[in-house]
């Protein structure tokens, strides 16, 4: 059977409307299944009372890469990202601690729980800026294979020794640390006020199942240090209309560069023959087929749901 599509993807998540957008733009021909009324995947905005839309999942924006805003030009499609001055820990004794966008007025709330706090604050603050600049150049990084002597992996390993060359010792030593510990034990080596370390470390557990406690999640901290918004380093915020307004943005940008999408369409199982994926079928009965398929769901519902299970090694 002939393919009509380059690529099959399974889920019109970000992840999966961003991988369909790029391969059109490369001029491949893509069709999206959705099993969904609506795209987004964890990223939607739904309205769940008549005339009220709620964000039902993900809620703020600044780790979309602005590689990906810039290439897909995201504001021509309605992507605005509204930012987010300040947080707010209210206490149980009935105070509170905050964190505004004044560097100062932050340091002064902080000096009101803990002046040992305050000092040190703007040394953990430039220490996290260099572990995140640190590790940013690598994020867009295609992982080179060590046992390939192909030219593109010795390239990227040469590219990826080069960086680490750059870096100061002492930087590649916090490094090492923070891909290890966790948040709340680097909080601790910092911090003595229980709310400021409480507040921090949820950012060492967002997107995780995992506790503060749990090695590798200061990494997941620092990671979070890594955001932008238009070029600000570090800044966080809403996109209008809801997260579900960052998946229309992908959605429209992937529809001008010629993506079909689908919606209603879930799929039963991923077709392979001579060890190759080569199409979908979906839970109505249609078959699909595409030189490739690929699936932006969790590897576990990929691989014990729509693989059969003599399809695998």
């Amino acid at each position: 059977m002939p393919n009509p599509y380059d690529a099959l993807i399974i889920g019109g998540g970000h992840n999966g409307l961003v991988a369909a957008a790029y391969l059109a733009r490369a001029g491949k021909q893509v069709l999206v299944l959705e099993r969904r009324h609506d795209l987004g995947g964890a990223a939607v905005t739904e309205e769940i009372y008549p005339g009220f839309r709620y964000t039902v999942f993900s809620y703020v924006v600044s780790l979309l890469r602005p590689e990906i805003i810039r290439d897909l030009d995201l504001p021509r499609h309605g992507l605005a990202i509204l930012p987010l001055p300040s947080t707010f820990t209210p206490l149980p004794n009935g105070d509170y601690l905050a964190a505004l966008d004044d560097p100062e007025a932050t340091r002064r709330e902080i000096y009101r729980h803990s002046p040992r706090d305050a000092e040190a604050y703007d040394a953990y603050g430039r220490q996290m800026y260099r572990m995140a600049r640190a590790v940013k150049p690598i994020l867009n990084m295609v992982p080179p294979d060590p046992t390939s002597l192909s030219l593109d992996d010795l390239l990227g390993l040469l590219k990826l020794g080069g960086h680490a060359a750059s870096l100061e010792a002492p930087d590649l030593y916090n490094l090492a640390k923070l891909m290890t510990m966790s948040a709340a034990d680097l909080l601790d080596e910092w911090f003595e006020c229980e709310p400021l370390k409480g507040t921090k470390s949820a950012s060492g557990i967002t997107g995780t199942f995992l506790g503060p406690r749990s090695p590798g999640t200061a990494y997941v901290l620092l990671h979070h240090y890594m955001g932008e918004i238009d070029g600000v380093f570090r800044a966080w915020g809403f996109a209008r209309g809801g997260t579900g307004g960052i998946s229309q943005a992908l959605a429209s940008a992937a529809r001008a560069a010629g993506v079909e999408v689908r919606t209603e369409a879930p799929a039963a199982q991923v077709i392979v023959k001579n060890g190759r994926a080569v199409g979908v079928a979906l839970e109505n009965g249609d078959e699909l087929h595409a030189r490739y398929v690929i699936s932006s769901l969790d590897p576990k519902r990929t691989f014990l749901q729509l693989v059969a299970p003599e399809a695998l090694d």
